[in-house]
Formats: structure tokens, C-alpha cells, sequence
């Protein structure tokens, strides 16, 4: 294999690291010693990291095909559920108060997901810009909790866009005819 087939597949086996980050954390979850704030946290950066980066080298390949989107957002979803499983073995008292805004959350991500699969029999890959702010918000509040700071002035900020990152997303889908991914904003789609 040549250096340019190597790199067609970059964006690839950069998502399909955070599988691997994923593994850590479910097992992080079931063995103690691997239960460390600053490891966690790395894994964490660098899954940030891997997911901002596998879409630009994508794009800068030409390689963003609809199917490597939506699998990058299949492969979003069991790392930030894998990490939410950890973070409720560690951090239990505080998963435990802010148990309904996660509920909310967590409903509205689901439902959305639903939604968008059953309108267009196909899995979503929206990946808008207050998603993008979402996730960042998420890492940030990750961080603040596993430092044993109180995050919840955090985990306000991050409930209230990730409100509004996933209505954003269900009236994307309501006004959508097809099927897309990447689709910016729902400001985007008027024009």
C-alpha cells in the first residue's frame, strides 16, 4: 500500500479510534485502576481532536462521502455513551442529581436520531455548527467534573445548547425533503 492509499484512509481509522477510546472507557467503567481523571481527560482531548480532524482531512481528500459522515456520527454516539456509562460509575451523586436535564438530553438525542431514520430510512449525519459548540460544551463540562470542580454552572450552559442544538436539528429534519448530511444550520437551508 502506498503513502496516498494510506492517506485515503486516514479519516477512516481516525474514527474508528474512538471506538477504541470507547473500549477504554467501558472498561474504565468495570475496573477501577483505569479510572483516572487525567487519562480520561487526554482520551477525551484526543477524541475531540480525531473527530475534528477526520472530517477535514476528509474534505481536504475529497473522501466525505454521506456514508464516512454518518458513520462518524454512529461512532459520536457510542463514545459520548460509552463516556456518559463511566461517568456514571465515577461521578455517580452527581449523575444522580442532574439525572432529568440528562433524561431530557438524552430523550431528545434519541428521538431525533428516530425521527430522522424513519423519515429517511437511513441513518442522520446533520453534524451542525451548534452541535459542533455542543460537543465542545460537553468535552468542557467533562473535564470541569473529572477535575472535582463544581461543573454545575457548566452543565447548565451545556443543557441549555444542547436544548437548543437538538431542536435545531429535529426542524433541520422537519423541513428537509431528502436525505443530507453536513447541513450547517438550519439557516443554510434557505439558501
Amino acid at each position: 500500500m502506498n503513502t496516498k492509499q494510506l492517506m485515503l484512509r486516514l479519516p477512516h481509522a481516525l474514527t474508528y479510534s474512538r471506538l477504541v477510546m470507547a473500549l477504554f472507557y467501558v472498561f474504565g467503567s468495570i475496573y477501577k485502576p483505569m479510572q483516572q481523571p487525567l487519562l480520561i481527560g487526554l482520551i477525551l482531548i484526543t477524541a475531540i481532536l480525531s473527530d475534528i480532524f477526520d472530517g477535514i482531512i476528509a474534505r481536504r481528500l475529497n473522501v466525505a462521502t454521506p456514508e464516512l459522515r454518518q458513520l462518524d456520527s454512529k461512532v459520536d454516539t457510542i463514545f459520548w455513551f460509552s463516556l456518559l456509562y463511566l461517568l456514571i460509575v465515577m461521578k455517580t451523586e452527581f449523575m444522580r442529581t442532574h439525572a432529568l436535564p440528562l433524561f431530557i438530553l438524552l430523550g431528545l438525542e434519541v428521538s431525533v436520531q428516530l425521527f430522522g431514520f424513519f423519515k429517511f430510512n437511513t441513518s442522520i449525519a446533520l453534524h451542525t455548527y451548534a452541535a459542533k459548540a455542543w460537543a465542545i460544551l460537553l468535552t468542557i463540562t467533562v473535564l470541569v467534573l473529572l477535575w472535582g470542580n463544581n461543573a454545575d454552572i457548566i452543565f447548565g450552559i451545556m443543557f441549555g445548547w444542547g436544548l437548543i442544538a437538538q431542536t435545531e436539528a429535529f426542524l433541520i429534519l422537519l423541513k428537509l425533503k431528502t436525505a443530507r448530511v453536513d447541513v450547517k444550520s438550519i439557516l443554510s437551508l434557505n439558501k
